[in-house]
């Protein structure tokens, strides 16, 4: 006999009718919670669907409907059948009802019951079979109005659409961020990864300075960071990384925790409110994983539970232009003040006036590079799969060395790229510098990539385009014009990395307007053309799909790309040339006087920038990995005045503490610099650094600070000579004096006591900004960080912290227009060494 069927409480209360109709129907079902929840995903296993916990349990009887209504469903289930009102072949049937997005299981009786049982057919919520109801099917409807009841009176972020949110930005971020590098497709970036280190570079931020665990960026509950690194430091992986985990944590667990959401910079710099431009730029990110329509402007205008706020992950601060980055900064900081949003923003090194642009509460972390023991573990993960890893590994850290890669090794990105290499052919040799690296790598990609089939899905990419133009003429035009576009593929990448590395286009098909390759043949419209030539670029490997954007793998083979571009011709290599290094050599402003050295930030007017060249305004340390490309390359192709390698051996011994720099710097990253030049700079470092001549602070500290970044004990050495006599760093810089000294009239005029006084007050500003600069690096070795706070102590000793109060500053802001520092001059926008 069918026992009478408990009154069902009203479900028009929202929470409070679900917990209480949960609690009475859990105390009538006489089971143990446990029981319940064992049952329940006993159901959960057979319909495919994720399990159910206890402490779930607990939350669904507290009235917390949560995004699952089929785990929802098959608690309630197991107490019905335990309270006779359901069968449980009703119970076990795993069909998908249309009430709910997520596919709950709607109750029916299988085929060939006995004819006893009741039928309980598939129907939708509010409509009635033509047999009428069935008990089951009612309940089945009223537990769905039920829970979507209480998810509609909780808002848009709650339960069901954060749910499908976390669930598509799990998926969506497993891969690999590069996945080319990598010879498995199928493979997770989790599978290899190796965790890394950050550690805090600033006052006042989080943590002693000491390097701890990158995760612990993303883990802190109070502010928003910014993450810096230099190229293919892991920046992108890390993000991933972290939007993966969390992401995948919070879709079972949903209470407590920030909400992750990974974009890029690019997209974040469209006009209109903020929370429609996230919206924006998360559905582009999740394109291939969210239906259209899932997250709107209402899903980010609040915050996605009452307890937790939206994790805004923002990569590649330093791919968009510097204005936008300006702006940027400015509008996450609004949005953060709203208390809705907490933001990481991952960055290259950038010029110290626009890392300044950062809020004052934000923290700032340095990712540090692979240890030995990092590099010697990731090597581990991806030799796996070859016979004897371990082997594998020992013969790739000897081949690391007699290549002089070890050190260039320990950057993520190159690692990889070596792995890639050393994989398709084990034992053989590494190529020889960080651009033959590149230029191997791309090649393989390109050329003898032979499992991605790139000549016969290029042919059949033409023959589709054309099969539609049944008129030969058409169909000949068509393919003619495919096949030409088929072979200046290179040349295209090229010109799509360089307008994109300028910062004149922001997209794929701003950076092709310009391409003779963007006008269609007669026949073809312009979208069919560009979606062609989207395809075949895709084919390649050398862009891959951002969202519904192509882009670079990475910056680095942007880079790579564009100095291949850039250096296609002799008259082009010759420009480049002068611009990277004959251009800088410069006359301090104390004329006739002082003999030309080289900066990294003064550039003469050149009258080829009018006639549409384009070159790099100043180096800075984020253009070090552009102008290595191209200098190699250059020396590559040779031929007359296009002598490299001279021209680094003058720099490295005339130039100065910045030319010193930029040659040791570019043999650090790889560049192929001559052993003998890469001595002279260090030698013109050491002789900077430990000068008893008068050398401005700035300078000297500048050159102590790249012997110790490159292991040259000679910057300790010189580093504890200013903490012991640190007078000699209170020296005027030239580059300081006066404009009206420098007019021919004047330039035997004496300086005023009140110009000198501002010229030593400009001086010790920047040997403490590098001081302070130093001390906080977590790049450089520990030792000198600790001597450089030595240094700093020793110099505020020296000269008063408040040295300079006595120039009046009104006076200062008027005469600064007539006389000025090198502050105010072009070219001269900050710190030195990050120009």
């Amino acid at each position: 006999m069918t026992q009478k069927p408990a009154k069902e409480p009203s479900a028009g209360s929202g929470r409070g009718a679900l917990a209480a109709a949960l609690g009475q129907l859990w105390a009538d079902s006489g089971l143990d919670k446990g029981v319940v929840v064992a049952r329940a995903n006993h159901l959960l296993d057979d319909w495919g669907v994720r399990r159910v916990s206890a402490s779930r349990f607990t939350e669904r009887l507290s009235g917390q409907p949560g995004s699952s209504f089929a785990q929802l469903w098959a608690l309630v289930a197991v107490m019905l059948v335990a309270r006779g009102d359901l069968t449980p072949a009703d119970a076990a049937v795993p069909l998908r009802g249309t009430a709910a997005d997520d596919g709950p299981p709607a109750p029916r009786a299988r085929a060939g019951q006995a004819s006893g049982q009741s039928s309980a057919p598939r129907v939708r919520a509010g409509r009635t079979s033509g047999a009428g109801r069935s008990r089951a099917q009612a309940r089945y409807e009223y537990w769905y109005e039920l829970w979507k009841s209480v998810n509609d009176e909780l808002g848009p972020n709650t339960g069901r659409r954060l749910g499908i949110y976390l669930e598509a930005a799990a998926r969506a971020h497993r891969g690999h961020a590069y996945p080319d590098l990598f010879n498995d497709d199928s493979s997770l970036i989790t599978d290899t990864y190796v965790p890394q280190l950050a550690a805090a570079t600033a006052p006042g931020q989080e943590g002693d300075g000491k390097p701890g665990p990158a995760a612990e960026v993303f883990a802190a509950v109070s502010g928003s960071s910014l993450l810096v690194a230099g190229p293919g430091g892991g920046k992108s992986t890390l993000m991933r990384i972290q939007a993966t985990e969390k992401a995948a944590q919070l879709a079972e667990r949903r209470s407590g925790k920030d909400v992750p959401v990974l974009v890029r910079a690019a997209k974040l710099t469209a006009r209109g409110p903020f929370p429609h431009v996230l919206a924006a730029a998360a559905c582009d990110a999740l394109a291939d994983h969210l239906a259209p329509g899932t997250l709107l402007a209402d899903f980010f205008r609040h915050r996605p539970t009452p307890k937790a706020k939206w994790l805004v992950l923002v990569d590649g601060l330093d791919e968009i232009p510097a204005r936008a980055r300006t702006t940027l900064l400015r509008t996450l900081a609004t949005a953060e003040q709203e208390g809705h949003y907490r933001f990481i923003v991952s960055t290259r090194p950038l010029p110290r006036d626009e890392l300044d642009a950062t809020p004052p509460a934000w923290s700032r972390f340095d990712l540090l590079p692979f240890t030995a023991e990092d590099l010697h573990e990731y090597a581990r993960a991806r030799f796996a799969d070859l016979t004897d890893p371990d082997g594998h590994v020992e013969r790739f850290t000897a081949l690391l060395a007699e290549s002089g890669l070890a050190d260039l090794a320990r950057t993520p990105l190159m690692a990889a790229l070596l792995c890639r290499l050393y994989i398709q052919t084990p034992g053989q040799r590494l190529p020889n510098g960080r651009t033959a690296v590149y230029r191997e790598f791309v090649d393989r990609i390109y050329n003898q990539n032979t499992h991605k089939d790139v000549i016969e899905s290029h042919q059949r990419a033409i023959e589709t385009l054309a099969r539609p133009f049944q008129h030969v003429p058409d169909r000949d035009t068509v393919t003619s014009a495919a096949s030409t576009a088929r072979n200046e593929l290179p040349d295209l990448v090229g010109h799509l990395a360089f307008q994109q590395l300028y910062a004149r286009a922001g997209t794929f098909t701003d950076a092709l307007a310009d391409h003779p390759l963007s006008c269609p043949p007669k026949p073809l419209s312009a979208r069919e053309w560009h979606a062609f030539l989207r395809e075949m670029l895709q084919v390649t490997g050398l862009l891959t799909a951002h969202g519904r954007e192509l882009a670079f793998p990475h910056r680095t083979f942007m880079e790579y790309h564009a100095a291949r571009y850039a250096t296609r011709t002799r008259l082009e290599r010759a420009w480049e040339l002068r611009h990277l290094l004959d251009s800088r050599w410069v006359r301090p402003p104390t004329w006739p006087f002082t003999r030309k050295t080289w900066s990294m930030s003064v550039i003469k007017v050149n009258l080829l920038s009018f006639l549409g060249f384009n070159g790099l305004p100043t180096l800075t340390h984020a253009d070090m990995s552009y102008a290595g490309f191209v200098l190699d390359l250059i020396d590559a192709h040779g031929g007359p005045g296009a002598d490299v390698r001279i021209r680094y051996q003058r720099i490295a011994a005339k130039g100065g503490a910045e030319g010193a720099t930029f040659v040791t710097l570019q043999a650090a990253l790889g560049t192929l610099v001559p052993a003998q030049a890469a001595h002279a700079a260090r030698a013109t470092l050491a002789r900077v650094a430990l000068s008893r001549r008068r050398v401005s602070g700035e300078q000297r500290l500048l050159a102590a600070e790249t012997l110790c970044r490159v292991g040259d004990e000679r910057g300790l050495e010189a580093l504890r000579a200013m903490a012991e006599n640190p007078q000699q760093l209170d020296v005027i810089d030239q580059w300081h004096t006066p404009f009206r000294l420098q007019a021919m009239p004047y330039i035997f005029a004496p300086i005023t006591p009140y110009e000198a006084e501002i010229m030593r007050r400009h001086s010790r500003s920047d040997t403490n900004a590098k001081l302070e600069q130093v001390m906080r690096d977590p790049t450089l070795p520990e030792t000198a960080r600790e001597e450089a706070a030595r240094v700093r102590a020793a110099f505020a000793a020296v000269i008063g912290e408040n040295a300079s109060e006595g120039v009046d500053q009104s006076k200062s802001e008027r005469n600064r227009r007539r006389w000025g520092t090198k502050r105010d001059r072009p070219g001269h926008e900050g710190d030195e060494t990050e120009r």
